[in-house]
């Protein structure tokens, strides 16, 4: 380890070119860990046949019965209860660390002179056979378990047009209603970084108002009527978040380094913990909310980085974050049919679905891992994970 990646505060948030592999690799991990302990827990919860703590991410309410309940519990020293409806509950900000790296990522692997047909052809190409394979395999599983889709379910799922339908929206495998989201910020992505690159990080104010009021849209009784996910999955919500990540990408490309003053650091985090409080607490403030949980997750995301340098302990999550993709292409269905066996909710097609998917996301993550070492890819610029 080198000097200066030791954990000291005058070097605390800085982050060097050479560092970028390492840092987004490791967050890739913590991402996809909280995703998927956000899912173990809300399926534990729903297999005991109890009501899982709300998800402000879609309903657009106020979580304060929820709060009380949390409250109660740590009180009554339930501590295990406390976890797990904290992760039910929080565990889904790995996406809003996915939008951030996913900025970070292209920033710091693209130039600026790369034709749009190429950018979006290499996105295409590296996240859409992955995709689709994932959706066949569970759409087969889901078919030798008794449940078959129609063929216009699966080609609704294979095209994501389950974003404009709700009934549709959690269809073959809940979790790839995300890439949807990160299509549309890869149109964005090339406009948005020629904005961030003229104006600085003050284009990302501007670009936090249009996410507020893109959210505030989306919670008209008409929208929500028409379909209640419509705000969550609207890449202008995300767009402060992504433009952060593109900002530090590009000044890492840049520059080669990017150092935030800690009175930057401090002043934000003292803006984003209220904004994200009070819009946990006011429906009329939640638009707010995933810009606030972005940079605060953001932050913890690096400090947890910065410390795992210091204690040795970074290539555990790195491990975890190189197979980021595939473990959330595979992760939710098993978990569901496994948390359902382990609380004896039998159902007979359980156990085989649950070994047959095993089986099939471990050959898969091999051959993923073998794909990146025949192509030699960088832990930054890999081919097929969501935080690029």
């Amino acid at each position: 380890m080198q000097k200066d990646d030791r954990l000291n505060m005058q070097g605390l948030f800085n982050l060097r070119r050479e560092q970028g592999g390492s840092f987004l690799t490791f967050a890739k991990g913590m991402a996809i860990l909280l995703i998927f302990s956000h899912h173990l827990a809300r399926s534990a919860w729903l297999s005991r046949g109890l009501a899982a703590p709300s998800l402000m991410q879609w309903t657009f309410t106020s979580c304060r019965v929820d709060f009380g309940i949390l409250a109660s519990a740590f009180q009554d020293g339930r501590y295990s209860e406390v976890l797990l409806r904290l992760l039910a509950h929080f565990g889904y900000v790995g996406v809003h660390l996915f939008v951030l790296l996913s900025g970070l990522g292209l920033a710091l692997g693209t130039v600026q002179t790369v034709p749009a047909a190429i950018f979006l052809k290499r996105r295409v190409s590296k996240l859409v056979p992955p995709f689709w394979i994932a959706v066949i395999i569970f759409s087969v599983l889901d078919w030798v378990a008794g449940h078959p889709y129609s063929i216009g379910q699966f080609a609704e799922r294979l095209f994501l047009v389950t974003t404009f339908d709700a009934k549709n929206f959690f269809l073959v495998d809940s979790p790839l209603w995300c890439l949807a989201v990160f299509f549309q910020l890869y149109l964005l992505f090339l406009p948005l970084r020629r904005l961030i690159v003229r104006f600085g990080p003050l284009s990302l104010l501007p670009l936090a108002l249009i996410g507020f009021m893109a959210r505030q849209l989306a919670s008209q009784p008409q929208i929500v009527e028409w379909n209640e996910y419509a705000g969550h999955t609207v890449a202008l919500n995300w767009l402060a978040v992504f433009g952060l990540g593109i900002w530090i990408g590009d000044k890492l490309r840049r520059d080669g380094e990017v150092t935030l003053p800690i009175w930057a650091v401090t002043g934000t985090t003292l803006i984003s913990i209220p904004l994200f409080v009070f819009s946990e607490l006011s429906a009329a403030a939640y638009p707010i909310h995933d810009t606030a949980i972005g940079v605060l997750i953001a932050l913890v995301a690096f400090l947890a980085w910065r410390l795992s340098l210091a204690i040795h302990a970074a290539h555990i999550l790195s491990a975890v974050g190189a197979v980021s993709f595939p473990l959330y292409l595979y992760h939710r269905p098993i978990v569901t049919k496994a948390v359902n066996l382990w609380c004896r909710r039998y159902d007979p097609a359980s156990l085989p679905f649950v070994c047959l998917g095993l089986a099939l996301a471990v050959v898969l993550i091999v051959f993923f891992l073998a794909a990146k070492k025949s192509l030699r890819a960088t832990p930054a610029l890999g081919a097929w994970t969501l935080g690029e």
